[in-house]
């Protein structure tokens, strides 16, 4: 089960301080952005650059956190780690959903009309540069962000009920599961509808802007189903094994 130990309460301690370190560093990297540029009188597009790194790395870092050297994870298994790393992308996507996704969503109209507020560069930090559909109520785009909002609800629905049952749960694996497969599909839809259109919403001519924000940033949900697939696949098969 996501947390338990082999070797007492105390076995996972240092990896989770790591992980609350590196995501409150993640939680806080786009209103610093925003507080720099408007508190401090930073460059826009390169506190929009360093800012999209940082959350970027961040990410990454969490992610593979389970995989660390560190004292704590000695003698875990290559499952549970795999297991540990779920869990933690679990609560990257879904709070990015119910939280950034939601409130463009929500607030678009009045991000689009406000380019400079502070508020509204938490957003804008993204769409110089990143995607420029974001400043426009692209219908396609309007849906999709509609689809990974009830993703992100299906999501966390589904870690209730994993709590609830204490791991037990197929029900909440395959709720679970259901998000990856949803993931993928808008994923690519995005990637491709830009992509063989030839990046007309994106700035190419700049490595963050087209790399980093817009290609590896969006690339993680594209690589982290597939991880998630293959935990509930064998998660599922252990589950069912336990009830017959």
């Amino acid at each position: 089960m996501i947390g338990r130990s082999t070797a007492g309460g105390g076995r996972l301690r240092t990896v989770h301080v790591v992980q609350i370190v590196l995501g409150v560093i993640l939680a806080l990297t786009l209103p610093a952005g925003a507080a720099a540029r408007f508190g401090f009188d930073t460059d826009r597009g390169v506190t929009a650059d360093r800012a999209s790194v940082v959350f970027f790395l961040a990410i990454v870092a969490l992610l593979s956190t389970p995989w660390w050297p560190l004292p704590s994870e000695r003698g875990r298994s290559t499952f549970d780690r795999v297991q540990s790393m779920c869990f933690v992308w679990f609560a990257i996507t879904f709070t990015t959903h119910v939280t950034w996704e939601l409130g463009w969503l929500v607030l678009h109209d009045q991000i689009v009309e406000s380019p400079d507020s502070a508020w509204a560069y938490i957003w804008w930090m993204y769409i110089d540069g990143g995607d420029g559909r974001y400043a426009t109520s692209d219908p396609t785009l309007v849906t999709q962000e509609i689809l990974s909002v009830i993703n992100g609800i299906v999501g966390f629905s589904g870690l209730f009920v994993w709590w609830r049952s204490k791991g037990a749960s197929a029900m909440a694996t395959l709720l679970l599961m259901s998000t990856a497969v949803v993931h993928l599909y808008s994923t690519a839809v995005y990637f491709g509808s830009e992509i063989f259109d030839g990046y007309p919403n994106v700035e190419t001519e700049s490595f963050v802007d087209l790399w980093v924000k817009f290609l590896l940033l969006n690339g993680i949900w594209l690589v982290m189903p597939w991880v998630v697939l293959f935990w509930g696949w064998r998660t599922i098969n252990r589950q069912l094994r336990s009830v017959a």
